[in-house]
């Protein structure tokens, strides 16, 4: 009988070894993508008459801002609050009014912030 208590109890602490393991593996995952995003990311197609930033900060917060030159010499430009959070490979921005927008994303072999939902094109990041 003691055999059994003994397989039983190794058993055991292998499980919840393997689901505790498993766990501390998402969150590191989930903080390294989270860490990634942190900074200035700018649209790859800037230029004098268009640009188009991210700005990721630790708290959870962020901005976009747009800018696009008019023909006649003036602009027009916005900057539109958020607060950001990351899953796995979602990213979710919810905006200050009220629009939200979950898209997956990636950093690719270049570095650069690929989100489908916000742009076709891909960020770099300053």
């Amino acid at each position: 009988m003691k055999p059994y208590k003994s397989l039983k109890a190794t058993v055991l602490f292998l499980a919840i070894t393997t689901l505790l393991s498993c766990n501390n593996d998402e969150k590191n995952n989930n903080a390294e993508s989270t860490k990634s995003l942190l900074g200035v990311w700018q649209r790859s197609d800037f230029s004098a008459e268009y640009d188009y930033k991210l700005y990721f900060n630790t708290e959870g917060n962020g901005y976009s801002t747009e800018y696009i030159a008019q023909p006649d010499g003036t602009a027009i430009s916005n900057l539109r609050p958020f607060s950001w959070s990351s899953s796995e490979a979602t990213l979710t921005l919810d905006y200050d009014d009220g629009a939200t927008n979950a898209t997956p994303f990636t950093i690719n072999a270049a570095g650069q912030l690929v989100a489908s939902g916000i742009s076709n094109l891909p960020f770099n990041k300053l």
